[in-house]
């Protein structure tokens, strides 16, 4: 039984007052009041104290404060009462409650332990409806939705669409005052293989009406909000529900915990997905006229105020190649940055904003899908959706496509080469072998000293050849665009600020919505 239960009157503050939980849902005996200022802070000392049993939580009718009435066994809880923004309250033989550390030069009690406990009860459910909020875990096997019946109608088409094993079961949720209110659905999805997509779980949240939660138990008698981080284990509100009763826990700004009653047993979601019976007679066609189509118009760069205006890349001449020579060798932009050469247009691309600093040529963005570059501050009109683009502009896998508004060019990822190879030097010749002298050397001292026992063999290390390849299929993904893969291959290569840098571009390419 629940602090809930409690019905009966005060015994007398001068009387210990009898036990009898047969009766009463909460422990006989309250010695002691903390007052709480909010629901959040006397969750979290409920939830610190669980295994010291339930108190009993009232709501005060004058502001949003919680007060907890603890027996002589919660006495251990007393002392983490002020890290939650408790004051504790001891109940004299007269049952009024003083502070244990009164304001100075005005010790008066703050209330009477009889008052207190005619309060409303507040369940552990209602305080769990205030805890921390989060986006919806990843990975998840299994979701439960309650939905009205229009939304569960088109959830659940969306669910079967989307190959997610679904049942359904007609439900009615029940009001304050116990008033049903028919028409609501409970959809349990389930993963056959993987995981429930994260899109179908976030839509399943941000309608208005549905609740997307996780169950406590198998039979669902307490459905838990997915954005809720619970400090409380499922099992303490499971010992608040009385068997056969059902509770639904949401946010708090969503409202109070509210109940639900089954209205049947679980059924197969396609039976309530089952479209009208068809006719076997030929559908009647009518001819509707096509209109006739116009002459294609031409792909064109224009400026606009809503393009991008940032540099991920900046497109050169051949009569700026020295001038990039002599730039990029006094700057630690040559350390990373790569060349992509082409016909007559290079393009030079580096962790994004690096590149502002070059004087001389083309700014442009990396616009998708794949290696797609615009002009800074252009964009395409008529303006083109990616599958447009692909199919018109002829993008490819190996092919990076660079549009400014005075030309296009294609650009191979072969020709791909790193920028400090524009002003590699020639090896110097070196010397090799050994000398006449040091040779007679070498074998009168192997004659007087015999070699060394062999050490063991240290740890291997990464082979440049492989770092090589890390940085070439790195460098790939970042001018498609793909910035996290980029920066996952670079953190493999061992270059930690670069992919800093990489993980930096695709935190806002998420900021950007592209």
């Amino acid at each position: 039984m629940t602090p809930q239960d409690h019905t009966m009157p005060p015994e007398p503050p001068d009387e210990p007052p009898a036990a009898d939980p047969g009766e009463r849902g909460e422990p006989a005996g309250w010695s002691a009041v903390i007052r709480f200022p909010s629901p959040r802070a006397a969750l979290g000392h409920a939830a610190a104290t669980t295994e010291l049993g339930p108190p009993g939580l009232r709501r005060s009718p004058r502001d949003h404060s919680v007060w907890a009435l603890l027996t002589p066994a919660h006495q251990p809880g007393l002392q983490l009462a002020a890290g939650y923004g408790g004051v504790v309250c001891q109940a004299d033989t007269d049952g009024l409650l003083w502070p244990d550390q009164p304001a100075p030069r005005v010790p008066r009690a703050i209330e009477h332990l009889s008052t207190v406990t005619g309060w409303e009860p507040v369940s552990l459910a209602e305080l769990a409806a205030h805890s921390p909020v989060a986006a919806p875990p990843a990975g998840l096997k299994e979701v439960a939705v309650l939905a009205p019946g229009a939304l569960g109608r088109w959830l659940l088409r969306r669910c079967l669409a989307t190959g997610v094993a679904t049942t359904f079961t007609p439900v009615e949720r029940l009001g304050p005052a116990g008033r049903p209110d028919a028409g609501w659905l409970l959809l349990r999805l389930r993963a056959e293989d993987g995981a429930v997509p994260a899109g179908l779980v976030e839509a399943c949240g941000r309608l208005p009406g549905p609740v997307a939660c996780r169950a406590a138990d198998p039979d669902c008698r307490v459905l838990i909000d997915l954005r809720l981080r619970l400090p409380l284990d499922d099992a303490v509100l499971l010992d608040e529900v009385p068997p056969g009763e059902h509770l639904v826990v949401e946010r708090a700004l969503s409202g109070p915990p509210w109940r639900w009653r089954p209205l049947g047993e679980p059924a197969a979601g396609e039976l309530l997905d089952a479209g009208p019976a068809l006719s076997a007679a030929p559908p009647a066609r009518t001819p509707v006229p096509v209109p006739a189509l116009g002459p294609p118009l031409p792909v064109r760069l224009v400026t606009s105020a809503r393009a991008p205006h940032r540099v991920d890349a900046v497109l050169i001449a051949d009569g700026e190649l020295d001038a990039l020579r002599r730039f990029l060798r006094t700057r630690p932009l040559h350390e990373t940055a790569v060349v992509a050469f082409g016909p007559g247009r290079h393009l030079v691309t580096e962790p994004p904003g690096l590149c502002q600093t070059l004087p001389f040529g083309v700014p442009v963005h990396q616009a998708g899908p794949g290696a797609l570059y615009l002009e800074s501050g252009c964009v395409l009109n008529p303006p083109l959706p990616d599958t447009a683009r692909d199919e018109v502009l002829g993008l490819g896998p190996d092919i990076i496509t660079v549009l400014c508004r005075d030309g296009a060019w294609r650009l191979r990822l072969a020709d791909v080469r790193p920028a400090w190879q524009l002003w590699m030097p020639a090896p110097p010749a070196f010397a090799a072998g050994l000398s006449e002298h040091a040779r007679d050397l070498l074998e009168r001292l192997s004659d007087a000293m015999p070699e060394p026992e062999p050490a063991a063999p240290a740890a291997p290390r990464t082979p440049e050849a492989e770092r090589r390849r890390l940085n070439q299929v790195a460098m790939e993904h970042s001018l498609r665009g793909e910035y996290r893969k980029a920066a996952e291959l670079l953190e493999q290569a061992g270059h930690f600020q670069r992919a800093a840098q990489m993980y930096e571009r695709a935190a806002a390419e998420l900021g950007e919505g592209r």
